[in-house]
């Protein structure tokens, strides 16, 4: 958009018009205001709202604006009801960033408990008719203390409940007494009828750590040296298990552990707890409560859409009640990231599906998701073919008295691409004490090796920084920076020289990975992965992440961003015309000869989208055959892989008779009946005659 009139020309300029605006609704992070054309309005955000109005074909309906004030980004908001009701719901939101023109629309219709306004005076400008109304109502409800705490008002069943408990009702625009009503939930009469809920049903004896929390020890948030709060422990499986291995870990359980405190911690675990909650309102009281204890971080998770397995359920409120009377409810994607934002005020990241990181610090997190973009060193292996590229023929005394202090200085040496701050190499003391510098201990590791080892670890550190800020501008929400870690900045110094043009090329390559020409020209490169050219379906295995090209980790990095780490899939399948990625789940990929589709997860990058499939109920089973075709020529079993391939050929499977995508493939079934018809084995073994 930055060729259009109607854009504004820069961030300053643009924030200047809005900080001009004579009404409006003032929040930290954006104005909001009834759009009106007759409200006064700087004649550089009239335009730009009247051109998007007409290039995206938005009706009246959305009757207010919301202006950033940290961004370059304008958010249509329908609330239809705005005039009639006191506090009106949002129904669909469409947000655009008007340095790119990136839009993404969220529909709120439906919605058990969607997000209400409050003080409509405030989006109005003085003098309207309608402001001695509203206001007079604001002043009411201040009065009668329901402002006292805002954290939770801003959803409608949390609104509703509160002027429930203070005995308050509103009629129209005016607040009123509670009158008793047969039907109202504070006589007892609306639960009769309703289900009992045990919710401590629910909880489950685990042998080992839940997902969630061993994410946490794999994505090294939780360290050894944090505390932990388990909020609503269960059995306190994961709360023992933490204990064994040594970290400070408490839990707390409405049910099972009543009697212990709620305490402070910098690591937070809401493991499941939220689709355990039949009442829309309590869940975000519970989330704003668990958020309230959290110094650092926050993990929520959930159950997710798509993969309901209830054999008897009945549907109550937003879920379902299963035949234990346990309530779950099941979140589409993309809801629980919505639900953390409106009542957080805080960016959640996707890690994996219905698991949502949650940072204090928007330092932790951009650290996090540079870290989730890095590539693993293996050491001893660089180690080993570094001993290979050059004889140890110059002078290196000073090696040769600290060679594990400098083996151990130039591992971080090539981890970092760089030289490390002093605060990044555990062992500086040593150097120090060894009468080394930093710059010796590097000139040492160039008279050794050359110059050849470094300048590719500069070159993989700089692909990983641009694939991390690629997907940064992707998402829309370029941090500032000044709130990076020092890592992360000293990194955008050494490599790119200053953040601005580092975003830039960033942004290059992320318009790249949108062009399929491009897409394309990568694969046709690549000596590994399964090209499908009917289909335009290009898949490989998760092992093969790190050795795709920067426009290929950039197309599936903004798809994590929406979804969480591509490496918990098996395998990842690029579409390369239009914009999709799919993640495929298998039961036991390694361990079986045909493994068995779990789940499907399919992105779409374009609409935003993400569509959740669970396979692994129906009458039929879908199996994948050839699975070398998507594994590196290295792989473990492969050989083996191989050898069963060549068995299936001769039966007379070979990969033409699937069909595109495998579509045509035979389903678990079909292929055991087949094999009894035949007399042969799962694993294509004759089967011993009866005696």
């Amino acid at each position: 958009m930055n060729s259009d009139p109607s854009s504004p020309r820069s961030l300053p300029a643009y924030q200047a018009a809005v900080a001009s605006l004579s009404f409006g609704k003032v929040l930290p992070t954006a104005v909001y205001l009834v759009d009106d054309p007759e409200f006064p309005m700087p004649e550089t955000l009239r335009t730009i709202a009247n051109r998007l109005r007409e290039r995206l074909q938005l009706g009246p309906e959305f009757n207010l604006l919301k202006w950033g004030t940290r961004e370059l980004k304008l958010s249509f908001l329908s609330y239809p009801t705005f005039r009639d009701e006191a506090h009106p719901a949002l129904q669909e939101a469409v947000s655009i960033d008007l340095a790119s023109g990136q839009v993404r629309r969220v529909s709120y219709a439906g919605r058990s408990n969607p997000p209400i306004l409050h003080r409509k005076e405030t989006f109005l400008p003085e003098g309207h008719p309608d402001i001695p109304t509203y206001r007079h109502l604001t002043e009411a409800e201040e009065a009668a203390g329901l402002y006292e705490d805002t954290t939770t008002i801003g959803f409608q069943r949390n609104w509703e409940k509160l002027l429930q408990a203070k005995g308050l009702a509103i009629h129209g625009h005016r607040l009123v007494a509670r009158t008793a009503d047969p039907g109202d939930a504070s006589t007892g009469e609306s639960d009769r009828s309703a289900p009992k809920i045990e919710r401590h049903r629910t909880a489950l004896s685990r042998s080992g750590l839940s997902m969630p929390v061993r994410t946490l020890l794999e994505n090294g948030i939780l360290r050894p040296s944090d505390t932990f709060f388990d909020y609503g422990c269960g059995l306190g499986d994961d709360v023992a298990g933490l204990e064994v291995l040594g970290y400070h870990a408490q839990g707390w359980d409405p049910y099972y552990a009543k009697g212990e405190p709620k305490v402070r911690a910098e690591v937070v675990n809401l493991g499941f707890v939220l689709n355990v909650i039949e009442d829309p309102a309590e869940r975000v009281e519970v989330l704003v409560d668990a958020w309230k204890h959290t110094k650092r971080f926050l993990a929520v998770s959930t159950l997710v859409s798509g993969r309901e397995n209830y054999s008897q359920a009945d549907s109550f409120e937003d879920g379902l009640v299963t035949v234990r009377n346990t309530f779950q409810k099941h979140f589409e994607p993309g809801e629980l990231a919505g639900l953390i934002e409106h009542a957080l005020h805080a960016e959640p990241i996707p890690v994996e599906l219905g698991l949502c990181y949650v940072f204090r610090d928007i330092g932790d997190q951009q650290d996090f998701l540079s870290r989730r973009t890095r590539r693993v060193i293996d050491w001893e292996q660089i180690h080993q073919r570094l001993r290979l590229l050059r004889p140890a023929r110059v002078r290196l005394s000073l090696y040769d008295r600290h060679p594990e202090l400098l083996e151990a200085f130039w591992k971080t040496l090539v981890d970092l691409g760089r030289l490390p701050r002093p605060e990044e190499f555990d062992r500086i003391e040593d150097l120090r004490a060894a009468r080394i510098t930093i710059h010796q201990a590097a000139r040492l590791f160039v008279e050794k090796y050359g110059e050849e080892p470094l300048n590719e670890a500069r070159q993989r550190r700089r692909e990983d920084l641009l694939v991390y800020l690629a997907a940064g501008e992707f998402q829309k929400r370029r941090t500032p920076f000044a709130r990076l870690s020092n890592p992360l900045r000293s990194d955008i110094k050494a490599f790119f020289g200053h953040y601005a043009g580092a975003c830039d090329e960033a942004r290059a390559l992320l318009f790249a990975s949108g062009d399929s020409d491009e897409i394309e020209a990568a694969i046709t490169d690549l000596e590994f992965g399964w090209f499908d050219a009917s289909q335009g379906h290009f898949t490989i295995h998760r092992s093969l992440l790190d050795r795709l090209p920067a426009i290929l980790r950039i197309y599936i990095e903004c798809a994590a961003r929406l979804y969480g780490d591509p490496r918990q899939a098996d395998l990842i399948k690029l579409h390369v015309y239009t914009g999709k990625l799919t993640f495929l789940h298998f039961d036991d990929f390694d361990g079986k000869a045909l493994p068995e589709l779990v789940t499907r997860v399919k992105i779409d990058l374009r609409r935003l989208f993400v569509l959740v499939v669970d396979h692994s109920e129906g009458p039929t089973h879908q199996i994948l055959f050839f699975k070398e075709r998507f594994l590196p020529a290295d792989y473990p079993g492969r050989d083996g892989f191989e050898q069963y391939s060549k068995r299936l050929r001769k039966l007379g499977i070979h990969e033409g008779l699937l069909g595109p995508n495998d579509q045509g493939a035979p389903s678990r079934e079909e292929f055991e009946s087949a094999l009894e018809q035949v007399g042969l084995t799962r694993g294509l073994a004759r089967k011993p005659k009866p005696r």
